[in-house]
């Protein structure tokens, strides 16, 4: 047991250590070479692919009707509180890793691993899935003849799930085909991505455009069957969670980070950029949907291709059907970008094996990493059925969010190091200080500017004393219980909005009584939190908070 201690204390000190990254850090064996360009459509790519193409549809005919514009719009609006987090983070951290970096940074190292191999977990299916996405619509354009063929001469795999009875050798191709194109230099696979994003991005232009051309505005007003919210507003809000997950993707810029020109400066302003972009083009897609077609008419499977084959404009379906196919093909490509670099730096931390930092000297890619992990999606593509991988991926948006409450955390840490910063002497001055202010003063302009000094060792803090109650009261609540609370509250007013609409709609006093309660809680305890948090120390963007 004795020999066990000094292992077990090691153990723990390096579980709870924390990464420090100083914000002029640059140095990297990668290349610096992405401009805020690149890495805006770098974000557009690996954002807009199947979302926009299948959950719009989905999203108007079964919970939103014409108010899917404002469901596309409210998770627009949502998803930007959470990026906006990211691009705090990415104007201070010059490194790979996006969320695991973060997490480092902010929390410890146990919490970091975890959330590391969770996301390379999600993002390996995510790409075999993506992988299979694309070679089932490919295939389908041509009548399914790869996927008979194969099974003719190779026959049904009979290994039971979570194996698909057929496999699937054009997912396996076009991945070996992505592992080559990642395998070059980061600026040859970012120009392609960028060229990809851009006509993806004019393809949506293309069915905005031919919406207002040869839509009708008459099927957004939808006056003969139940306006605008014909499911009201509960509606709307039940389609902007299925809206929701069409706009995970963002953080890839943040996994960039390393390979930018000027990180901290280009990741926020890509990030805002790549956010307004994509809310634009769903807005306006979802628009073009619903004037092209009545939302009760609209076909779920294949919704923007059907709405102009049921105008009759045949020749428009074969020009939309580009988009799911090259947005796959972005998506696969950002997947196994994203792959070898939260690998490439897990090792550089120690936490993964030493080979697989090698970069290659001529391209300056980390090309075992890449060539590794793409062949692990290669497989699972060829092996898996698509609805186990699914399975695996549900949770990637949700372990995401957690980086808002590590701003929370990286502000009061980086306050209680700047206190820390100060020496005995300064202490003794501003003690003196603030007594002779303090004797000077009446009682009730003492509040505030009393400061009470504490040296223990070397560790030094200031703190206010209890002045009021709401002071004491912020001194006494910590910031995780605070978090909980706010949790707690959103959750329950959300269910109040989503369960108990009509009660509100119908002026019920215990409903309303409920939401206003509720919502000023959360407003209590978000100026809780504000006063709680300080300005961040760092220089470049900085959250409102």
């Amino acid at each position: 047991m004795r020999r066990l201690a000094p292992l077990l204390s090691k153990l723990k000190t390096r579980a709870l250590q924390k990464k420090t990254i100083h914000q002029d850090d640059h140095a990297t064996d990668l290349r610096r070479s992405l401009t805020t360009c690149q890495l805006t459509f770098i974000g557009v790519g690996s954002t807009v692919g199947v979302g926009i193409y299948l959950l719009a549809g989905v999203a108007a005919k079964e919970y939103a009707g014409p108010g899917v514009l404002v469901s596309f719009v409210l998770a627009g609006v949502v998803t930007m509180v959470n990026a906006v987090c990211y691009a705090e983070f990415g104007a201070r951290v010059p490194k790979t890793g996006a969320l695991y970096t973060y997490v480092y940074e902010s929390a410890c190292e146990f919490l970091a691993f975890q959330v590391a191999w969770i996301k390379i977990i999600i993002t390996l299916t995510g790409g075999a899935i993506t992988a299979r996405a694309w070679s089932g619509y490919v295939d389908s354009l041509f009548d399914n003849i790869i996927q008979n063929k194969t099974t003719q001469y190779l026959g049904k795999v009979t290994l039971g799930e979570p194996f698909s009875e057929k496999l699937d050798f054009l997912a396996f191709s076009f991945e070996l085909i992505v592992i080559g194109v990642i395998s070059l230099w980061v600026h040859t696979s970012a120009t392609l991505t960028t060229i990809l994003a851009v006509v993806i991005s004019s393809v949506l232009v293309f069915v905005t455009s031919m919406g207002f051309v040869y839509g009708d505005f008459a099927n957004i007003a939808n006056v003969d069957h139940g306006g605008f919210l014909p499911f009201g507003f509960a509606g709307v809000l039940a389609g902007t969670s299925a809206c929701f997950y069409a706009y995970s993707g963002f953080d890839t810029i943040c996994m960039s980070a390393e390979e930018a020109k000027t990180p901290s400066k280009s990741v926020p302003r890509a990030i805002f950029l790549e956010m307004v972009l994509v809310t634009l083009l769903y807005a306006g897609t979802a628009c073009a949907l619903i004037m092209l077609v009545p939302y009760w008419k609209i076909n779920t499977t294949a919704p923007i291709p059907m709405a102009f084959d049921s105008r009759g404009i045949h020749w428009a379906t074969y020009i939309v059907s580009i988009g799911p196919v090259l947005g796959f093909s972005n998506l696969v490509m950002v997947n196994l970008f994203n792959l070898s670099r939260q690998i490439y730096v897990l090792a550089a931390d120690g936490l993964f094996f030493s080979p697989f930092l090698y970069i290659n000297k001529r391209t300056k890619v980390p090309l075992l990493a890449v060539v590794t992990l793409g062949s692990i999606v290669a497989l699972n593509a060829l092996l898996f059925e698509i609805k186990h991988l699914v399975s695996f991926n549900i949770i990637g948006m949700l372990l995401g969010n957690m980086v808002t409450g590590c701003i929370v955390i990286l502000k009061r840490c980086e306050e209680r190091e700047s206190l820390t910063t100060l020496s005995s002497d300064d202490v003794d001055d501003l003690q003196e200080r603030i007594t002779e202010e303090h004797t000077s003063l009446d009682s009730g302009d003492r509040i505030g500017l009393f400061f009470e000094a504490e040296h223990n060792g070397d560790l030094l803090a200031l703190r206010k004393p209890k002045g009021s109650r709401l002071e004491s009261l912020t001194n006494t609540l910590t910031i995780p219980g605070m978090c909980i609370i706010l949790v707690v509250t959103c959750f329950g007013l959300a269910l109040q909005v989503v369960k108990g609409y009509d009660d509100v709609a119908r002026g019920s006093w215990l409903a309303l009584t409920t939401m206003a309660v509720t919502s000023c809680l959360i407003i209590f305890i978000t100026i809780l939190l504000k006063m709680k948090c300080h300005e961040a120390q760092h220089t470049g963007f900085k959250v409102g908070f």
